[in-house]
């Protein structure tokens, strides 16, 4: 009975079954056409708020950067706060390195503009703000910072009050270009970040006012008038959004989702905001990531340069403030840290959906196969994601046409019905690999899942873990505890360490005996102190997934 106890946890975590006894007896045959509906994709990311924080090195260390570095995005909209002078951003920047160890482009934004002040002070407002910038890029090292924008959702004082007064947000955006061009920085302006869908005509005002001064235009939707199951809803949502990006091409220009989400959902409870998306901790939190992924291939698909998800995580409950955000894909420390569904679907998307990439059109005989499929520019590796809206699990005949190579795809579910979980948000394994026939790639997808198929990995495994050392000794409370350290990986695609722990010599290498992940070569267990003699084991994981023994 363990052995079958254990069995059945397998297959929870790797979420790759699902009864299919019935399937839809209509076979959906999908062709990739040769046809780029862009050539400069930046990939699938998210808006990150970590930095805003009080974090620890060790949220850092072992969940933040962790994280990051496996769900690998290649876009995130990075807020920055007026009130910042150089002590304070040096105290915050650090959360933000691991950007760089990813090369993830940063798009920045003000959240917190309030100092400027109509009339009385614009002149000094952009001159720290560019300080910032300057300092942040150039000093700070984070070259990879290439869009800004002077106001989120065009808000001053108030939330989208500048939809009112355009003409001074283009006074200050001609501010922001002449300061940031006498300075040499490669930075380019966005407009008009507006949302919702209704705000948008301030994107065509911008294309017609002030394209001289702007280099990227964007916007933000939230899913807020479709339930998870409007089937209607990807047509809508693609057709909103090609119109953005045809907007800007017709000025030579990329568009950007800067932010987006599913439904929301704000209740003040003890005086606090609590804003979030109209499903957290509900039974239907599983299928959100279905909605929302069929957001982001309606946004590859309509040509969109780059898109961030609101948020990585959510914001850790407020001791000062009246607000706290929980969009994120993870809980903050009241949690412990615990990954949510989205996690492990959204997160799909953002490993093997980076850019720089081209973007094909893909075409398919069933209304309700949503697919994406891009080719990475510096790597060749083929990525396709598929959504099935279909009630039944459905035979998929993709026609890969010129995406074709010898390399098998390895293939990743997210099904809600059986939703993969780590404690350390592990992502869930490949259910295997799919080698093509004929071109085709054939396979059976569960209803209502996202399936990716990808060629982005290596099946080599990194060396094994050498210098392991265990430690006891006493914590800051005089608490006996294990202090482990090892000699770093030298592999060049390191992602990130695991420690397991077992009572016995042969320390079992399974998810029940995982007590930590990190992304340096230390690790302090702090879940048992002034216990029986403990055996730890620590093995290296690979961008591919790929472990040591």
């Amino acid at each position: 009975m363990k052995t079958l106890r254990y069995l059945l946890l397998l297959i929870l975590i790797a979420g790759c079954s699902r009864n299919t006894e019935k399937i839809n007896p209509a076979k959906a045959d999908i062709e990739i056409k040769p046809t780029i509906v862009n050539a400069n994709f930046g990939g699938v990311g998210f808006d990150v708020f970590d930095h805003m924080h009080k974090a620890s090195r060790w949220n850092y260390e072992q969940v933040f950067a962790k994280r990051w570095r496996e769900l690998n995005p290649s876009f995130a909209r990075v807020p920055d706060d007026c009130g910042w002078d150089f002590k304070k951003i040096d105290d915050l920047i650090w959360f933000l390195d691991v950007m760089k160890e990813t090369n993830t482009e940063i798009y920045i934004t003000t959240f917190r503009n309030n100092c400027l002040q109509k009339g009385k002070n614009e002149a000094e407002y952009v001159k720290h703000e560019v300080d910032n910038l300057e300092y942040i890029k150039k000093v700070k090292g984070f070259k990879n910072i290439t869009y800004y924008c002077m106001a989120n959702e065009l808000s001053l004082e108030q939330w989208a009050s500048m939809t009112k007064d355009l003409e001074f947000f283009k006074k200050i955006h001609g501010m922001f270009y002449n300061e940031i061009n006498a300075r040499g920085l490669d930075i380019q302006l966005l407009a008009s970040d507006a949302s919702p869908f209704e705000y948008w005509h301030t994107i065509d005002w911008s294309a017609n006012n002030m394209d001289s001064i702007t280099g990227i235009y964007g916007g933000h939707h939230y899913i807020n008038n479709y339930d998870l199951f409007d089937n209607s809803f990807y047509n809508y949502f693609y057709k909103k959004v090609k119109a953005g990006t045809d907007l800007a091409k017709s000025k030579n220009k990329m568009f950007i989702v800067g932010e987006f989400g599913a439904k929301q959902n704000s209740n003040i409870i003890d005086s606090v905001m609590h804003d979030a998306n109209m499903y957290n901790h509900t039974p239907l939190e599983p299928y959100m990531g279905i909605q929302v992924s069929e957001a982001i291939m309606a946004i590859i698909n309509a040509g969109v340069y780059g898109c961030g998800y609101w948020t990585f995580s959510d914001f850790p409950f407020p001791t000062t403030s009246h607000r706290t955000n929980k969009w994120g894909l993870y809980h903050w420390e009241i949690d412990n840290y615990t990954t949510k569904p989205s996690y492990y679907c959204l997160g799909l998307l953002t490993k093997f959906f980076r850019g720089p990439s081209e973007a094909y059109e893909v075409v398919t005989s069933d209304s309700l196969i949503r697919i994406s499929a891009i080719k990475n520019k510096e790597t060749g590796s083929i990525s396709v994601a598929l959504v099935n809206r279909n009630n039944l699990p459905t035979k998929v005949n993709i026609n890969m046409g010129a995406l074709t190579g010898d390399k098998p795809f390895r293939k990743y579910l997210y099904d809600p019905e059986n939703v993969p979980f780590n404690y350390f948000g592990d992502l869930q394994d490949p259910c295997g690999k799919i080698a093509l026939k004929n071109n085709n790639l054939l396979d059976v997808v569960p209803p209502q899942s996202l399936v990716v198929y990808t060629t982005c990995y290596d099946d080599a495994a990194p060396a094994d873990i050498k210098g392991m050392n265990v430690e006891r000794k006493k914590d800051e409370g005089g608490r006996e505890r294990a202090f482990l350290s090892w000699e770093a990986s030298t592999e060049k695609d390191f992602c990130y360490y695991r420690i397991y722990r077992s009572e016995n010599p042969e320390v079992e290498i399974s998810p029940r005996k995982e007590v930590g992940t990190t992304v340096v070569n230390s690790f302090r267990d702090l879940s048992v102190h002034n216990m029986p003699q403990y055996y730890y084991k620590v093995i290296a994981v690979d961008q591919s997934g790929n472990t040591s023994r």
